[in-house]
């Protein structure tokens, strides 16, 4: 066994991760659609299978939503508290109410 393998055992948690999917219905550009296509071809022709729309749309948004920095700045600002409690403390002056 690999160190790797060792290390992930040792953690205790699970190799897998369970991903939840839904369906959507929405009309794009047809250049876009057309574009779509396009790069599902490249992907089959590089790594020799193709993805469905859904993962190439998918992988899309994903990236769009990480580089989109006033999405992320957006997103910290309208989390509910109990998710910001994971987050660490921010340093920086405090504020007499």
């Amino acid at each position: 066994m690999s160190r790797r393998t060792n290390s992930v055992a040792e953690t205790g948690y699970p190799i897998v991760s369970v991903q939840r999917f839904q369906s959507i219905k929405c009309d794009v550009n047809t250049r876009q659609l057309e574009e779509l296509g396009q790069y599902i071809a490249y992907v089959e022709s590089v790594g020799g299978e193709k993805p469905t729309d859904g993962e190439v749309v998918g992988a899309a948004l994903a990236e769009l939503f990480k580089l989109d920095r006033g999405f992320q700045k957006w997103k910290e600002q309208h989390q509910k508290p109990d998710l910001r409690a994971d987050k660490a403390p921010e340093m920086g002056p405090k504020l007499k109410a």
